[in-house]
């Protein structure tokens, strides 16, 4: 399985690096603002593919004494830094906009431009459809981030296509592109944050809950503890069970929960139990 994320994640790299060549050739032929924001969005692409393979790599290896739970929050911090990288240029998009605002300048019509641009929203399709898939059968927190970057850059290829055709709207389309990079970014933050700050799976945990009080052996539900770490979801339970119960029969309740909560999500679930007698009534 991880071999299938660093083979999407090496395909996404390479590709990545001559889009980032097309749109700084779009930009030298059309002087374009929306091509000058796409570039600088593109260089960050750069950074957020070779991230992201760096990333799938390590969060594939298992757990050691050192690290417990594995390595699965790398891809987490892969894709809060590419959201830092993101908001840099948003930054320079940013004040280059302003600039022009205020002092004007020229697009220049260019056929080779308009045609290039086509094709590298056709790359950009091809780039946000592998992700996906890479996503949908890994559940990688990276391969997400680069499928909400790349289905940006199909959008704002699209809007750049626009703009060169019709050099009027190029600043309003430039200033519409980094609005939505501002959304995206938002979201990617968003979601890494949540991973590297052991925030609770809210679903999860109310699906673990409506199970364990349908187990009628759970006398008790003392403590559940989710989290997710990139690639699994850790459970911690404690339960209370009745105390005229033998170690091996609580011993098959035990791995009969943990079978049921497993079976509540196609991503891999690592759950630790620990049981305690009820208090008699």
């Amino acid at each position: 399985m991880g071999d299938k994320k660093e083979a999407v994640a090496i395909a996404t790299f390479m590709t990545v690096l001559g889009v980032t060549i097309g749109k700084g050739i779009v930009y030298l032929l059309t002087s374009s603002m929306s091509a000058l924001t796409e570039f600088a969005d593109s260089v960050t692409d750069i950074a957020t593919s070779l991230l992201t393979f760096i990333s799938v790599r390590l969060g594939n290896k298992p757990p050691d004494e050192n690290h417990h739970y594995g390595h699965g929050k790398a891809e987490a911090i892969a894709g809060y830094t590419i959201g830092i990288f993101a908001t840099i240029a948003m930054f320079y998009i940013a004040r280059e906009i302003l600039t022009r605002l205020t002092t004007g300048y020229q697009v220049h019509a260019n056929q080779e431009a308009i045609y290039l641009t086509a094709g590298l929203i056709v790359v950009d399709i091809f780039l946000v459809a592998i992700n996906y898939i890479g996503y949908r059968i890994e559940k990688s927190l990276a391969l997400r981030a680069n499928t909400i970057n790349y289905l940006g850059d199909t959008v704002r290829g699209s809007g750049l296509l626009l703009a060169i055709s019709i050099p009027s709207l190029d600043l309003p389309i430039a200033t519409l592109l980094f609005t939505f990079l501002a959304y995206e970014v938002y979201r990617l933050l968003r979601e890494t944050t949540s991973v590297l700050m052991d925030e609770s799976p809210t679903d999860l945990t109310l699906k673990i809950m409506e199970a364990l009080r349908e187990t009628k052996e759970v006398k008790e539900i003392r403590k559940i503890r989710t989290r997710w770490t990139g690639n699994t979801y850790h459970v911690d339970l404690t339960l209370a069970l009745d105390p005229s119960y033998t170690l091996e029969e609580a011993h098959k309740i035990s791995e009969t929960i943990e079978k049921k909560i497993k079976n509540l999500s196609s991503s891999k679930i690592d759950i630790t139990t620990h049981l305690e007698p009820c208090d008699p009534s």
